[in-house]
């Protein structure tokens, strides 16, 4: 069964283009807001061209530019300023080491790298440190807490020279993106400027997003969700990006209420921890929260609903599809939709122009004009179809996205679906979070082991545990109920949030 999303027509454009037209068209109105202090669109333009100005000796049209840091005005304006010269931006984590970079810089042919303060740097390749405090102080109590590192500021923002943007199609390169790299090395997903207008596109027009909204920047820039639902679609929009460095709950409270944001996008993690934060904060301005990058469970979005108001719409995608691959309808004012057999949310429709089928071995594959080639260096994907390695379903149009193909426990030769354990275990009052692995077992061949971080009030206890299991129980088939309850301090995530399964079996 294939699904396909509504039609729709877009003439693609490079992102120089975009941020040229929004530039004239939006001025005199707030680009970027950075702990309060505001760019327009006209000041963010002649930064853009002071630092391309700046870095043309370095870099020429099809030059990979490394770029690390959080979310500071600096991103965005090096992202653009190399896109001006015709480069490509390849975003990295500012926690990477120097291993992880080195393995990156040979395999993309780096030329260059534009750095925060606290990120770790590859040798043997040129590098323009930038610093977090340049355009605002980061208030005390959170540059303690991020280690927040001090170094000159060697980015040009104010020489006001300008430099003629390189000639490009829509079909080159824009970014080179890694993926985390679970198993094996990362793989680069190469990125053009058609597949990013497009994703910019899709949410737009989905989103309804425009000059007037305030986007909460809290996904991390160098992921993909951050990337684009906060940079490019708000500079398309002529919208304000609101970012404070990192994501902090409280803080992202506090910016909601005081500036008034509107649309959000940011993993399941995120609103776990502004749950746990969320006393009588004033959020009536956002008009829509949503969240990709991983399963939401369906405790969360009960919860979220009942003390805020909203649904969290869910979207699926990945750095391979540039982001949006379904997405709920929005408006959306129906009931949460849940697959009756897992229990798990949706991911929502198709968006524009997407197809999305389901393999004989339920593996989720999508097609669309945001979906990349292939990964660097390697073959090009068969007809367009992403094999996404999910596993899904499709009900009445929706899709049902299960867990992760390699994630399925194997025990005594039945199938289990971690989420599906997981969001039985949500349901237990003490549980914050939870992980639920397969490990090796002599007899069964696997096992399944849940790791569970409890809520403040609980503690730790052999009885706890047991409680957590006769829990399950009610609810789950005996082989799919754990064999064993692990209590953590913290679930693993990475950089974005998402959940690390696979560290607990590193571990074992």
């Amino acid at each position: 069964m294939i699904v396909i999303g509504e039609k729709a027509y877009w003439e693609p454009k490079p992102q120089t283009y975009i941020i040229s037209e929004s530039i004239t068209k939006y001025k005199d109105k707030i680009a970027i807001d950075y702990f309060g202090k505001k760019l327009t669109y006209d000041e963010l333009g002649r930064m853009i061209n002071s630092v391309a100005y700046q870095l043309s000796p370095f870099i020429k049209k099809g030059d990979i530019v490394v770029l690390s840091t959080q979310n500071i005005p600096q991103f965005i304006i090096a992202e653009y300023a190399v896109w001006k010269l015709g480069g490509v931006i390849l975003p990295v984590n500012p926690s990477y080491t120097k291993r992880e970079l080195e393995y990156l810089v040979k395999d993309s042919n780096a030329r260059l790298m534009i750095a925060s303060c606290e990120s770790n740097v590859a040798d043997n390749l040129m590098v323009i440190r930038t610093n977090p405090r340049t355009f605002h102080e980061i208030p005390s109590e959170y540059a303690e807490k991020w280690k927040v590192m001090d170094c000159e500021e060697e980015l040009d923002f104010r020489n006001g020279k300008d430099i003629q943007t390189v000639d490009l199609s829509s079909n080159d390169l824009a970014l080179l993106v890694y993926t985390s790299g679970t198993t094996g090395n990362p793989k680069g997903v190469p990125i053009s400027h058609s597949n990013i207008y497009a994703s910019s596109w899709i949410y737009r027009n989905w989103f309804k997003f425009d000059e007037n909204d305030k986007i909460l920047g809290i996904a991390p820039f160098f992921h993909i969700t951050g990337q684009i639902f906060h940079i490019t679609t708000s500079i398309l929009s002529g919208s304000s990006i609101h970012i404070s460095f990192r994501f902090d709950p409280e803080l992202s409270l506090e910016t909601v209420e005081k500036s008034k944001t509107t649309l959000t996008m940011s993993v399941a993690t995120t609103y776990r921890a502004m749950l746990n934060a969320l006393d009588k904060q004033d959020l009536s301005s956002m008009r829509m929260w949503s969240s990709g990058g991983m399963p939401m469970p369906k405790t969360i979005e009960e919860e979220w609903k009942k003390r805020v108001g909203e649904w969290i719409y869910m979207a699926w995608g990945l750095t391979e599809t540039t982001s949006p691959a379904t997405l709920w309808p929005y408006p959306y004012e129906g009931k949460l939709p849940v697959d009756p057999e897992y229990n798990i949310v949706s991911s929502g429709i198709p968006v524009y122009n997407t197809e999305i089928k389901i393999a004989e071995d339920g593996e989720v594959l999508v097609r669309g004009p945001q979906v990349v080639k292939g990964y660097w260096k390697m073959e090009e994907f068969k007809d367009g179809w992403l094999p996404t390695g999910d596993i899904g379903k499709i009900i009445n149009g929706w899709i049902y996205i299960i867990d992760r193909k390699k994630d399925i426990i194997n025990a005594s030769g039945f199938k289990v679906m971690p989420r599906e354990v997981e969001e039985v275990i949500y349901q237990h009052p003490a549980v914050d979070e939870v992980a639920v692995v397969g490990m090796p077992d002599q007899y069964r061949g696997e096992t399944v082991i849940a790791y569970v971080k409890l809520k403040n009030n609980y503690s730790p206890s052999e009885e706890l545990a047991k409680d957590i299991i006769d829990y399950c129980r009610k609810f789950l088939a005996p082989y799919k109920v754990p064999r064993e309850v692990k209590f953590v301090e913290d679930i693993p995530k990475t950089p974005s949030g998402k959940i690390m399964r696979r560290i607990f079996k590193e571990r074992s």
